[in-house]
């Protein structure tokens, strides 16, 4: 599941989840000179998950949420030519039909990698984060993904909910309850246990979404924490970038 990166002229890696483009709830906009100021300084960009949101998307249909991912996608990659992308894969974003056509997609431009779950570069793991789901283990999280894979998107009547939720800000509250700073870290950590040593050992620093929940430096047993938050109204939210040691 860990796919480990070993192009040693990697020096710094911005990581960008949970912008939730497509979705009514989502600000992304508000954030594109952040984002476009996290890629320029690093030399490879992780795309970290949840970029899109199927499930809660406001397009007409299926074809055209998946063309419009694929196009925001492309903007970036042709505006920095000389950077390096991957894309972790989330649960909003885990649909079925995107992933394949993301994939076909990718295997025309060099410079852009999919089909990862998880991405370590030197000492640091890169992770959408959604494993702690499932009760934290392998087994679960492959049945909690499986669930989103196939998950239709909403109707207006739930979508007019879930808007109502946002503009009380009931999913600050629920994600301030249900991913606390630490326990959420011994979860990531738990989950990290059960991974094979030769991908995990020397780990140093964990970055992860999911949650929408910033986590900025973290640090339960040796192992550094972040979490970007998510670009979704009164949320907090923030690229992360950091220098990497090739060594």
């Amino acid at each position: 599941m860990i796919e480990v990166w070993h192009d040693n002229s990697i020096r710094k890696v911005s990581f960008v989840s949970d912008l939730h483009w497509l979705s009514s709830r989502s600000i992304a906009d508000q954030y594109s000179d952040s984002i476009r100021h996290a890629i320029k300084q690093a030399d490879l960009c992780v795309w970290g998950g949840d970029l899109f949101d199927f499930r809660w998307s406001r397009l007409e249909n299926e074809e055209s949420s998946i063309q419009e991912a694929l196009d925001w996608l492309e903007r970036w990659y042709v505006a920095f030519p000389e950077k390096r992308f991957v894309y972790l894969n989330g649960n909003h974003d885990a649909h079925t039909k995107f992933q394949d056509r993301l994939i076909q997609w990718a295997e025309s431009r060099n410079r852009f990698t999919a089909g990862i779950e998880c991405l370590r570069v030197a000492q640091t793991l890169w992770l959408h984060g959604d494993v702690i789901e499932g009760g934290g283990t392998s087994q679960g999280f492959e049945d909690y993904r499986r669930l989103w894979r196939h998950k239709p998107v909403a109707n207006k009547f739930h979508s007019g909910l879930y808007d109502a939720a946002i503009a009380i800000r009931l999913h600050g509250a629920a994600s301030w309850t249900v991913h606390r700073e630490k326990a959420t870290c011994l979860r990531v950590a738990k989950w990290l246990a059960e991974q094979p040593v030769e991908k995990t050992a020397g780990i140093k620093r964990i970055v992860f979404g999911h949650t929408h929940r910033r986590i900025d430096g973290a640090c339960i047993d040796e192992i550094e924490f972040h979490n970007g938050g998510a670009a979704i109204k009164h949320v907090p939210f923030s690229p992360i970038t950091v220098d990497v040691d090739p060594g």
